[in-house]
């Protein structure tokens, strides 16, 4: 029944002994090997041998077999429990999944190999990057014209409204009036500070021009400027992010991140750090305000930030600090 069911299985399955040597497999596995020349991976032969000869060689996509055969070494050693990884095929460009797992029957260790193919999933996927890349892109040209909009006109009028109250101190004036025009120019002088604060984080400087580490810095050094924080940018371990996606999505965090602290904090200091570790990105971002309440409810930028990340296999965590918040934001650096 058990062999029924799995020769039944579109995906391709060979049961290994502890020596790499394949002692069964499914129909899937069989018609494959046969149909593309692959008698070697038949029963009766030594995968792991086979693999080394054909790295050796330089055949069929050597670079995905140096990996498996990099993965079987590993299980020798007795670490991973699971191995998957995704190669094209080098004759038809099909997108195989091979999947490696140990388990013991009997008191007997084996190992099981799985070929699956997923060039729709593969393709579905890098649709959906395309769109996120295009949504992002259009989000990010939005972002620059309101910040442009609010520096050419917004603040045009501000100053221009600073220079009449200017003007208008330099009359002559009653006690009461001259300390209404007092209160009024130093609100007008927090409304262009606010302003500036949101048309810098608007319009920041631009990613593509920049390594990720330089763009976030002057990010952060730029909007402490203008809101008049304290700040602090620290790099810890390899920061070179080579997926385009995540860098935009790591640094639209920052954005978001400073954006939510410039509206509630209430802070004075604010820290940032830029983390490399193997092939993960850690952003952290820490500030000293008054916190984030318990029954508060995400609100849309935060809800943006997961979202934005969770696309791309990463995520968003919040913690209260004593004093402050930090978000913490993460995502696969390839």
């Amino acid at each position: 029944m058990f062999e029924k069911l799995v020769n039944g299985l579109p995906d391709q399955i060979a049961l290994l002994d502890i020596r790499w040597n394949i002692i069964a497999s499914n129909d899937a596995w069989t018609d494959y090997c046969a149909a593309h020349g692959f008698e070697v991976f038949q029963v009766g032969h030594n995968y792991l041998q086979e693999l080394e000869r054909l790295s050796e060689e330089k055949r069929e996509a050597s670079r995905a077999t140096d990996a498996v055969v990099a993965a079987i070494k590993e299980f020798e050693q007795g670490r991973p429990s699971m191995y998957r990884h995704v190669y094209s095929g080098p004759r038809d460009g099909q997108e195989t999944q091979i999947r490696i797992a140990s388990m013991e029957i009997g008191g007997r260790k084996y190992f099981t190999v799985t070929r699956i193919d997923v060039t729709e999933l593969v393709q579905l996927r890098r649709l959906r990057q395309g769109f996120s890349t295009s949504l992002i892109h259009t989000q990010e040209e939005e972002r620059r014209r309101m910040g442009r909009e609010i520096h050419d006109s917004t603040m045009q009028q501000l100053s221009a409204l600073g220079l009449a109250v200017s003007q208008l101190k330099r009359t002559r004036l009653p006690g009461e009036s001259l300390a209404l025009v007092d209160d009024i120019e130093e609100l007008l002088f927090d409304a262009q500070r606010e302003l500036r604060s949101i048309a810098y984080l608007a319009h920041p400087p631009q990613l593509s021009r920049m390594e990720l580490s330089e763009a976030m810095r002057t990010l952060v050094e730029g909007f402490g400027r203008r809101a008049g924080l304290l700040t602090t940018f620290e790099v810890e371990g390899e920061t070179d992010v080579q997926w385009q996606n995540a860098r935009v999505a790591i640094y639209r965090v920052l954005q978001e991140a400073l954006s939510n602290v410039h509206r509630h904090a209430h802070a004075t200091q604010l820290s940032v750090r830029l983390i490399g570790r193997q092939s993960m990105i850690h952003l952290i971002v820490a500030d000293n305000g008054r916190g984030m309440p318990v029954d508060v409810s995400p609100g849309v930028g935060l809800l943006g930030m997961r979202a934005r990340l969770a696309e791309l296999g990463g995520r968003v965590i919040l913690r209260n600090l004593s004093p402050g918040t930090a978000v913490i934001g993460s995502v696969q650096r390839t």
